[in-house]
């Protein structure tokens, strides 16, 4: 239970947290120059300089346009990226493990990975474009959230949605969903390519004008779940304590998993599925900053951006001359270091 997790000394927190930040903008800027065309560090602030308007107004930096092009077109996306999808589906793991009181659950285990798996594998299949480039997006994001509204209407009674059951209902669902999915790429073998790249996840071709749309989705997410972190806190105490003190158990319940859905649902039908940043990265949180969401939202978001962009970089260099999905690199590292997780749990070094 997370009400157990140490709570560690506050005075250490900050600069932590501060340490934090500093290794995420140093490893933005080292990713930004890393690909087939290696850019050095310096050429790339100096382009990072460019792009500040009052930074160039003081001085402008001649660098080869095609540099120029590279960062900002194609690197620079790919980093925003990494940074959206890891915070949210970080934020959304936090959230998902305090709301159950699970540290083995993720926010893909309520069926929003499933849903828009879903959505996405028909689009292709079937050749959706009825509403344009983003058929396919807009279709796993409809469908993922479906499905998670399906999970939370079938789990509720009695006035109320318990744990258990949205835990259970939500598996189950998943796995129907995945049959399906399964029967479509099994049906024709010619369509398995394009889909198994969507179902590994990539944020390879991310562009501009997703970021944009995903932006005000992810803040409004974002903002919302922190501003319940104290509700959030007392729900990870039990269902009991915090209706003690005064929370609308069901009714802040629905909100904080409307937030997650939102918000993973978008991100996913961008990037496609990536494993284990939802569920590694709150964990790490919570062994260097203890239990209080009011550390772990943030910090969580930070480790997510930090991991997904590290694995980035890893899948352009893992195999030479491809890039591989990346989702396939989230599994490769997050296995063993969630074993190690399990592993300290067991030995009571995690958990008083």
């Amino acid at each position: 239970m997370f009400s157990e997790v140490r709570y560690h000394n506050r005075s250490i927190r900050m600069p932590a947290v501060l340490l934090s930040l500093i290794l995420l903008i140093a490893i933005s800027i080292l990713s930004i120059g890393m690909g087939n065309i290696s850019i050095p560090v310096r050429r790339t602030m100096e382009i990072i300089w460019d792009q500040i308007p009052f930074l160039s107004a003081i001085h402008h930096f001649a660098v080869p346009r095609n540099d120029y092009l590279i960062v900002t077109e194609l690197r620079e996306p790919q980093i925003v990226g990494a940074i959206l999808v890891g915070s949210t589906l970080a934020i959304g793991g936090s959230v998902v493990q305090s709301i159950f009181r699970n540290p083995i659950t993720e926010p893909y285990i309520i069926g929003i990975s499933s849903g828009a798996a879903l959505g996405a594998v028909l689009s292709i299949a079937l050749s959706l474009s009825f509403l344009g480039y983003y058929t396919l997006e807009i279709n796993a994001f409809v469908f993922s959230t479906v499905t998670v509204a399906l999970v939370y209407l079938i789990s509720f009674r009695h006035g109320r949605a318990p744990p258990t059951f949205l835990l259970l209902i939500g598996i189950s669902l998943s796995f129907f969903s995945s049959s399906i999915v399964s029967f479509i790429i099994f049906s024709d073998v010619n369509l398995a390519g394009s889909e198994y790249f969507w179902l590994l996840g990539s944020i390879e071709t991310i562009s501009w004008s997703e970021i944009m749309t995903l932006i005000p989705v992810v803040i409004f997410s974002s903002i919302g779940i922190y501003l319940l972190r104290n509700e959030l806190d007392a729900l990870q105490m039990g269902d009991e304590h915090a209706q003690s003190i005064g929370v609308n158990v069901e009714r802040t319940k629905a909100i904080l998993i409307a937030l997650v859905t939102l918000s993973t649902s978008a991100v996913v039908s961008v990037s496609g599925l990536i494993g284990f940043v939802g569920l590694i990265m709150p964990h790490i949180s919570r062994l260097i900053y203890g239990g209080s969401n009011r550390y772990v939202i943030p910090t969580s978001a930070i480790f997510g951006s930090i991991f997904l962009m590290a694995a980035n970089d890893i899948s352009k260099v893992i195999v030479r001359g491809e890039v591989i999905p990346i989702g396939i690199v989230t599994g490769i590292i997050g296995v063993p270091f969630f074993i190690y997780l399990l592993n300290r749990m067991a030995k009571g070094s995690y958990l008083q």
